[in-house]
């Protein structure tokens, strides 16, 4: 009889998990708390306007967005290859040509400089840089290759420590604080270096420059990092909906709106109980869930079988005590709580003739402390995919100009906007950073989505935690935790994490 896997999670983590011990030959169960599957990897429907006049009846002219992820790098390939085997290649979608990002401080808006890798930039004294950091924060970039490597780079040094001491206080400000805030959603003083940048960590190790590391890691190519990616349309929902239609035709079983409240290892077996009291059993057991659910799951389990929360184990069958207190304990302690940042997103239809030349190309990512502005992100979505803009068109056929725009609230630290006022607040920063008066009586339609728990930050001493939690998990073979809190911010990483795990 084959082996039986039970995956907790139905995010992309946990579907590719699936995915992986099915084709290993083993029966595979996987549980959702939720409803849909594909976690942060989600759409939103916005309906063609009922009084436009339109008589189309194509299901395809209603409005379908990201309303999470938004696209994958493309620097490894491993996303490219995975979405290619599962049958989506056609789907792919570059972004439009000819177009960069910007960053915005308060130094002004300024074109995303070219060439850069977590905002650091692989030529210091290139214009693009200069405009940003001025000549004298340019120069003193410059000057990083001449430091010695271990300047700056002591195990479990912030983002912070490493950028203002190896390349100075503008590079952090104006270049680096916006990507972290905007794509990691974190705090760069907060924020572990090494986790946020595996790449970066290394090849200063094996450079002795992050200069010399991000060319080494770029090479020729100039474009800003936004535009090294892609996405499928009509949405990348279309990878985690292909995922469990391949999964549920080849003999699995998913099941949603189920929660796991505890998980037992009654060795070599696993045991999970569920918020309506049912239990289900499985030789391999996959968390694919965050770090404190996955820390909470392990931890109630051992109390319910010590019947105190001491973890003290009575004998089994055969006298000896079961393995709950020993290796299980130590995993759940040692899995690192990393803590999450909430994010609010605002879509924005908007009939805006003025956006027709793309004034901010495909968006941008603004610096802490921007005066005027609040929010963290911005995408011109209609401007960056060619198929958005399409799709704003046969959705809205009665609009002169209908341009999607999509920005992103929530820093730590920060209070997320109120959902009341936030449309307006959003209008107002758009307009901003678009340089482009956008007010109500352009808007044609707006939806506000909430992320609680989709972003995690990687604290000083992540990466040794995560070694530490690796080596322990060694001693439990039938027990795998996996997600983006282990392989890193982004679907190449998820992706790239679990095809390090097949056979």
């Amino acid at each position: 009889m084959s082996e039986r896997t039970l995956v907790v999670g139905g995010g992309l983590a946990g579907l590719l998990a699936a995915r992986r011990h099915q084709r290993a030959g083993h029966r595979v169960v996987l549980l959702e708390a939720g409803d849909p599957v594909g976690g942060a990897i989600a759409d939103v429907r916005i309906a063609r306007d009922p009084d436009d006049g339109s008589t189309s009846t194509d299901p395809a002219a209603q409005l379908v967005l990201n309303a999470g992820a938004e696209a994958y790098s493309i620097g490894s390939g491993a996303v490219d290859a995975l979405v290619a085997e599962l049958g989506l290649a056609e789907q792919v979608v570059s972004p439009r040509e000819g177009l960069s990002s910007r960053v915005v401080s308060a130094a002004g808006v300024h074109r995303a400089p070219g060439g850069s890798l977590l905002g650091i930039p692989g030529r210091p004294l290139a214009a693009d840089v200069r405009a940003v950091l001025g000549l004298r924060g340019a120069l003193r970039a410059s000057l990083e290759r001449l430091l010695p490597a271990s300047v700056g780079a002591r195990p479990g040094a912030t983002v912070a420590e490493v950028v203002r001491t190896r390349l100075g206080a503008a590079v952090l400000e104006r270049l680096v604080a916006p990507v972290v805030g905007g794509v990691h959603s974190a705090d760069p003083a907060t924020l572990e270096f090494a986790a946020a940048s595996p790449q970066l960590s290394a090849g200063l190790a094996e450079h002795g420059s992050l200069v010399a590391a991000v060319r080494q890691l770029r090479g020729r190519s100039t474009g800003t990092a936004g535009t090294r990616v892609h996405t499928l349309a009509p949405s990348l929902a279309a990878l985690p909906a292909i995922l469990q239609e391949q999964f549920l035709a080849a003999g699995g079983i998913v099941r949603t709106s189920v929660e796991a409240t505890a998980v037992h290892h009654d060795a070599p077996g696993w045991r999970v109980r569920t918020a309506s009291g049912e239990t289900l059993e499985a030789d391999h057991l996959v968390l694919a869930c965050p770090p404190d659910t996955a820390h909470d799951l392990l931890t109630a389990g051992l109390g319910e079988q010590s019947g105190d929360p001491t973890g003290q184990q009575p004998e089994g069958p055969t006298g000896q005590p079961r393995d709950t207190t020993g290796t299980v304990a130590r995993i759940a302690s040692a899995i690192p709580q990393t803590p999450s940042a909430p994010v609010r997103l605002v879509v924005l239809v908007l009939d805006a003739p003025a956006l027709d030349s793309f004034p901010s190309g495909t968006g941008a990512l603004v610096a802490p402390g921007t005066a005027g502005v609040r929010a963290k992100a911005l995408t011109h979505a209609s401007a960056k995919w060619a198929h958005v803009q399409h799709a704003a068109r046969e959705a809205f056929p009665s609009a002169e100009s209908p341009h999607v725009v999509r920005l992103s609230f929530g820093r730590p630290g920060e209070e997320l906007p109120d959902p009341a006022g936030i449309v307006d607040l959003a209008l107002a920063d758009a307009s901003r950073i678009l340089g482009a008066a956008l007010s109500r009586e352009q808007l044609l339609a707006a939806h506000v989505i909430d992320w609680e728990r989709a972003m995690r930050q990687p604290r000083p001493g992540h990466r040794a935690a995560l070694d530490a939690l690796t080596a322990v998990l060694g001693e439990e073979p039938s027990l795998e935790l996996v997600g983006s809190w282990r392989a890193g911010t982004g679907i190449d990483a998820i992706v790239r994490a679990d095809a390090a795990l097949s056979p």
